[in-house]
């Protein structure tokens, strides 16, 4: 009976630990965030310039050698990710969120992290404008666990849109 008690925590934590990380996105305390590092040769402040001068972002502030931004809406490219097994929430609706920045030096790359990672509706799956967290969709309820349905497909397109979206050009 204590085995069976020992392997079933096990195999749970396992569980638990294993959806902690994917693709970049992180799940901590039920809330979904992504961060990513990029290996660049540039400087810090060539990296600060781009982001400040790449139009990406609604607000954008540079505090303590960190950037803290709020990305604008962006879309999916259906083209480059294919609709097949993708959830009709993915490619009808926008996302935006909190996007930090931070450069390391010793180690010649940026970290973006993005968080509070919202839908925004066009009208067609939402009204157009409004607002939902993404962990409304692609959390189960009441536990901190992905749904099904995320870690098929959508997980995989995000991680590609966001992607391509911070890789400096």
């Amino acid at each position: 009976m204590k085995f069976i008690l020992t392997s079933t925590l096990l195999f749970l934590t396992l569980s638990l630990l294993s959806q902690a990380q994917d693709e970049n996105f992180y799940l901590a305390d039920s809330k979904i965030s992504w961060s990513k590092a990029y290996k660049t040769d540039k400087t810090k402040e060539q990296v600060f310039k781009y982001f400040e001068d790449s139009e990406l972002f609604n607000e954008f502030k540079i505090i303590n050698d960190q950037i803290f931004a709020v990305l604008k809406p962006h879309a999916t490219n259906p083209k480059i990710t294919g609709v097949a097994g993708v959830h009709k929430i993915v490619n009808d609706n926008d996302f935006k969120g909190d996007v930090s920045i931070v450069y390391l030096a010793k180690e010649k790359e940026y970290v973006v992290t993005f968080e509070k990672l919202k839908f925004v509706g066009r009208g067609n799956y939402f009204k157009k404008k409004e607002e939902q967290l993404f962990e409304d969709h692609f959390l189960q309820k009441d536990i901190s666990e992905y749904r099904l349905y995320f870690l098929k497909k959508p997980k995989t397109v995000y991680n590609q849109t966001f992607d391509k979206i911070f890789i400096i050009k």
